[in-house]
């Protein structure tokens, strides 16, 4: 049989329209049983920050959620022979490390642009007026009826048969079903700024590739976006007094910047010189969630579900891929007329090694900087920089960005209807769009 609004509704509710947010309500919006609300504490939606990075695995997702074709006309095709990435010594701007673009007719290169545009193709794909605004979760109450959550204005909603929260790193919805685990201060912050790249169309021997720029103990990205901006994001030792003074992206001079990088090669400086605001972020991370579920009906995507403070630059992509899972968990449990909670354990059996393979890379960062740091200790930082970047970045990270979840969700599919003794596997489409998955055909049109 075939999905339909005769079986059972199911009532949905999604905390969060960040990347995350949107895209398991676009996903859950072609699953005619679901009935979605989403809710955003923001009064308008907008992207704080500078730009963000449309790697492979974030290609294919813009692809199934509809968002591709608008995202295409800020990418190009690469042909192997331009830069890609950089890792240079900040101190002296030795290179280190050059990573060329890949080559795949079907894809654009890695591509960075501006936050914006990428909300706007996800937005694009959800009916107008859908999200609503100004609901700043307060309360999470589970019941015999469901899940029922409260906001600062008193207003209240549900009672819901699953909660998502996809609320950032700073999540109500995870406080609420892992309340143990906390976040804490890194010990650094960001800056961020955009700026016309003709403010440092002066500047000697700025590389015509992402450039990350390292020292000892922060590091200086930069890049050219696809219309004419300049990116700048750094991250810089600040006291935990004064990182827990800021908020998300407040505004900061340029003095309050460029003490942190007076150390820096002389292109590191002009540039850090040549914006006259930046934005500021308090880095925060947390611990791996052993579960990214919680009682059979509250799910965690996104930064919600991994606190990894940034790490890998695909933050967007690693909650496309959550949402895309928990969507077809969904779709595939319904249609055997199972319960919710189990689709949130199969999500979570998906997911949650996943995110164990990640926290392992960056144990394995520190790792390799205690190490360098007992060898060369403080009297030679140029040659701790290149080791670690040797360690570090030497080896292969690219199945971090050419992950490919629906191919892991479709072998899944196989293995459980195996487990489950199901007479035929009909898989017409491994990327989930009208993939039929039983003897009863069942139709998941994701």
């Amino acid at each position: 049989m075939t999905i339909s609004s005769q079986q059972k509704r199911v009532k949905v509710g999604v905390i969060g329209a960040g990347p995350g947010g949107l895209a398991i309500a676009i996903n859950l919006l072609k699953l005619p049983f679901i009935d979605l609300n989403i809710y955003d504490q923001a009064t308008e939606l907008r992207e704080v920050g500078a730009g963000i990075s449309i790697n492979q695995n974030t290609w294919r997702h813009l692809q199934l959620l509809g968002a591709a074709d608008t995202i295409e006309q800020f990418t190009i095709r690469g042909d192997g022979s331009k830069t890609d990435i950089e890792q240079r010594n900040g101190r002296t701007g030795e290179l280190l490390l050059r990573k060329y673009q890949s080559v795949n007719p079907n894809a654009p290169v890695r591509s960075r642009i501006e936050r914006h545009k990428l909300q706007r193709a996800l937005l694009g794909q959800m009916p107008e007026n859908f999200i609503k605004l100004s609901k700043k979760l307060e309360t999470v109450v589970e019941s015999d009826d469901g899940v029922i959550i409260t906001f600062k204005d008193g207003a209240a909603a549900g009672p819901f048969d699953l909660l998502i929260g996809a609320d950032g790193i700073r999540s109500v919805v995870r406080q609420y079903a892992y309340p143990e685990h906390r976040l804490s201060y890194t010990g650094k912050v960001a800056y961020r700024t955009l700026i016309p790249q003709s403010k440092i169309a002066h500047i000697a021997n700025i590389p015509h590739a992402a450039t990350f720029w390292h020292t000892a103990k922060s590091h200086v990205y930069t890049d050219r976006l696809d219309n004419g901006l300049f990116e700048i994001a750094t991250r810089a030792i600040e006291s935990e007094e004064h990182g827990n003074k800021v908020s998300w992206g407040q505004k900061v001079s340029r003095d309050r910047v460029i003490h942190h990088y007076k150390d820096y090669c002389e292109t590191i400086r002009q540039i850090i010189e040549a914006p006259e605001e930046w934005l500021e972020f308090a880095m925060f991370g947390g611990p791996r969630l052993d579960s990214v579920i919680h009682n059979g009906r509250i799910a965690l995507i996104g930064d919600a579900s991994h606190p990894l403070s940034g790490a890998f630059g695909s933050g967007a992509a690693f909650a496309f891929e959550d949402a895309y899972v928990l969507a077809q968990a969904l779709a595939y449990t319904h249609s055997r007329d199972e319960n919710i909670s189990e689709a949130l354990k199969l999500y979570d059996e998906v997911r949650s090694p996943h995110y164990k393979g990640l926290y392992a890379i960056l144990n394995g960062f520190a790792d390799t900087a205690s190490e360098v740091q007992i060898t060369y200790g403080a009297e030679d930082e140029d040659q701790f920089v290149r080791e670690t970047i040797r360690r570090n970045w030497s080896t292969n990270q690219d199945w971090i960005y050419s992950y490919d979840v629906t191919k892991v969700w479709y072998q899944r599919v196989v293995e459980e209807d195996g487990k489950k003794g199901v007479a035929e596997l009909k898989i017409g489409d491994e990327q989930g769009i009208n993939l039929a998955a039983d003897a009863r055909s069942v139709t998941m049109a994701l």
